[in-house]
Protein backbone atom coordinates (compact mmCIF):
# COMPACT_ATOMS: atom_id res chain seq x y z
CA UNK A 1 0.00 0.00 0.00
CA UNK A 2 1.25 3.46 -0.92
CA UNK A 3 -0.39 6.28 0.99
CA UNK A 4 -0.52 9.22 -1.39
CA UNK A 5 -2.60 11.79 0.51
CA UNK A 6 -3.82 12.52 4.04
CA UNK A 7 -6.47 15.18 4.71
CA UNK A 8 -7.51 16.37 8.16
CA UNK A 9 -10.32 18.61 9.32
CA UNK A 10 -10.80 19.64 12.97
CA UNK A 11 -8.31 17.06 14.22
CA UNK A 12 -6.23 18.04 17.27
CA UNK A 13 -4.31 21.21 16.34
CA UNK A 14 -5.32 21.07 12.65
CA UNK A 15 -8.28 23.11 11.45
CA UNK A 16 -7.69 21.87 7.91
CA UNK A 17 -4.59 20.24 6.46
CA UNK A 18 -3.64 18.21 3.43
CA UNK A 19 -0.41 16.30 2.85
CA UNK A 20 0.67 14.52 -0.32
CA UNK A 21 3.28 11.78 -0.33
CA UNK A 22 5.42 10.38 -3.12
CA UNK A 23 6.59 6.81 -3.58
CA UNK A 24 9.66 5.98 -1.49
CA UNK A 25 10.72 6.82 2.04
CA UNK A 26 8.89 9.73 3.68
CA UNK A 27 10.15 11.65 6.69
CA UNK A 28 7.87 13.91 8.70
CA UNK A 29 9.81 16.46 10.70
CA UNK A 30 9.04 19.46 12.85
CA UNK A 31 9.30 20.79 16.39
CA UNK A 32 7.63 19.13 19.37
CA UNK A 33 3.88 19.69 19.37
CA UNK A 34 3.72 20.49 15.65
CA UNK A 35 1.41 17.55 14.83
CA UNK A 36 3.72 14.88 13.40
CA UNK A 37 2.24 12.10 15.52
CA UNK A 38 -1.28 13.34 14.77
CA UNK A 39 -0.73 12.58 11.08
CA UNK A 40 0.21 8.97 11.91
CA UNK A 41 -2.69 8.63 14.36
CA UNK A 42 -5.06 9.97 11.69
CA UNK A 43 -3.90 7.32 9.22
CA UNK A 44 -4.46 4.55 11.81
CA UNK A 45 -7.86 5.99 12.68
CA UNK A 46 -9.04 6.21 9.07
CA UNK A 47 -7.77 2.82 7.96
CA UNK A 48 -8.15 0.73 11.12
CA UNK A 49 -10.53 2.67 13.42
CA UNK A 50 -7.72 2.73 15.98
CA UNK A 51 -7.01 5.55 18.43
CA UNK A 52 -4.88 5.32 21.60
CA UNK A 53 -7.38 7.58 23.43
CA UNK A 54 -11.00 8.80 23.29
CA UNK A 55 -12.36 10.34 20.09
CA UNK A 56 -13.16 13.52 22.00
CA UNK A 57 -9.42 14.00 22.61
CA UNK A 58 -8.76 13.58 18.87
CA UNK A 59 -10.98 16.56 18.00
CA UNK A 60 -9.78 20.13 17.73
CA UNK A 61 -10.92 21.99 20.86
CA UNK A 62 -14.29 23.65 20.48
CA UNK A 63 -15.44 21.49 17.57
CA UNK A 64 -18.08 18.77 17.51
CA UNK A 65 -16.88 16.70 14.53
CA UNK A 66 -13.58 15.93 12.85
CA UNK A 67 -12.73 14.15 9.61
CA UNK A 68 -9.80 12.18 8.19
CA UNK A 69 -9.45 11.16 4.56
CA UNK A 70 -6.62 8.86 3.43
CA UNK A 71 -5.97 8.14 -0.24
CA UNK A 72 -3.80 5.17 -1.12
CA UNK A 73 -2.80 2.89 -3.98
CA UNK A 74 -3.59 -0.74 -3.20
CA UNK A 75 -0.76 -3.27 -3.45
CA UNK A 76 -3.37 -5.91 -4.34
CA UNK A 77 -4.87 -4.40 -7.50
CA UNK A 78 -2.82 -1.22 -8.10
CA UNK A 79 -5.95 0.96 -7.90
CA UNK A 80 -6.42 4.14 -5.91
CA UNK A 81 -8.93 4.25 -3.06
CA UNK A 82 -9.93 6.92 -0.56
CA UNK A 83 -11.00 6.02 2.97
CA UNK A 84 -13.10 8.59 4.84
CA UNK A 85 -13.79 8.42 8.57
CA UNK A 86 -15.24 11.06 10.84
CA UNK A 87 -15.59 11.22 14.61
CA UNK A 88 -19.40 11.00 14.38
CA UNK A 89 -19.17 7.38 13.13
CA UNK A 90 -19.25 8.21 9.41
CA UNK A 91 -17.15 5.85 7.32
CA UNK A 92 -16.83 4.90 3.66
CA UNK A 93 -14.35 3.72 1.05
CA UNK A 94 -14.43 5.57 -2.26
CA UNK A 95 -13.43 3.71 -5.40
CA UNK A 96 -13.25 6.19 -8.31
CA UNK A 97 -13.69 3.40 -10.86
Amino acid sequence: MLISKVELENIKNYETASYEFEEGVTAISGPNGAGKTTILEAIAYALFDSLPYKKEDFLKRGTKKGMVRVTFVSAVDGREYTVYRDTANGYYVFDPI
